[in-house]
């Protein structure tokens, strides 16, 4: 009788102490869902975020699942740039289409973050963003209007701005990104008479709050262009450079 009562003893025990974290509130809620960390990401144990999958234990860079916000999606974690646990989104591979270098004839229209994208940004609620690029961006205002325009969201409330030079621009006013390193601001380089400071642009070298692009579109012929008088075959131009092979944006909570 004894040896039951003690075996019964030992049980119960067993129980308590299993139970006293949860009692004390010591089990983070997010973690008491894993079952098996091994499995968290997969599309039948799907993590709050590439946070908590990191939290929980290290994984490689790669697809994983999550659900936040009311939101179930697969994702593309980043789990070494900057500490970790970021949802990237972007392009790369694009070394034979980004190459467009002081253009100043094609006009082209590049999505730079889909709409599909955006959406998912704005429903997940980030709070921190970083942008990786290796294009080398410029967009110069020449002898008339430039109808180049850029579409861009403010880090981190992620308002759509439109920047443009505004009207004719034949100070030759200059937009880029302050160096290799800051690709998350653009400044403003003025010329003869600037238009810095107009159509959304930062004032004269200055620079422009953070944002990532979300499209670009250059058209560098405009009403009042036409052929150079000494640049035989040329035209007057409004150029541009959109030149490299990848555009990263990093977002996390």
């Amino acid at each position: 009788m004894a040896s039951t009562v003690n075996k019964c003893l030992f049980v119960v025990i067993g129980i308590v102490v299993t139970l006293l974290p949860f009692i004390h509130g010591q089990v983070d809620a997010g973690h008491a869902h894993d079952g098996c960390s091994s499995s968290l990401g997969s599309p039948d144990n799907p993590a709050l975020s590439c946070q908590h999958i990191l939290n929980v234990g290290y994984k490689p860079s790669g697809y994983y699942f999550i659900t936040a916000a009311g939101v179930y999606t697969k994702v593309y974690c980043e789990m070494d740039l900057n500490g970790g646990g970021w949802v990237r989104y972007g392009m790369s591979g694009m070394g034979s289409v980004w190459h467009y270098v002081n253009e100043n004839e094609a006009e082209v229209d590049l999505e730079i973050i889909p709409p599909s994208s955006i959406k998912q940004m704005i429903e997940l609620k980030f709070t921190e963003f970083f942008v990786q690029t290796d294009v080398f961006f410029q967009m110069v205002g020449d002898d008339s209007v430039n109808p180049s325009s850029l579409t861009t969201r403010a880090i981190p409330w992620l308002e759509e701005r439109k920047v443009y030079i505004d009207g004719y621009a034949n100070d030759h006013t200059r937009l880029q990104f302050p160096s290799k390193s800051r690709v998350e601001t653009i400044t403003c380089i003025p010329g003869g008479t600037s238009k810095c400071g107009q159509g959304g642009t930062p004032s004269a070298n200055g620079e422009s709050k953070p944002f990532f692009f979300e499209s670009v579109y250059f058209g560098p012929r405009a009403a009042g262009a036409q052929l150079s008088s000494n640049l035989a075959g040329q035209w007057h131009r409004n150029k541009y450079s959109w030149n490299g092979t990848y555009y990263f944006v990093y977002a996390r909570n």
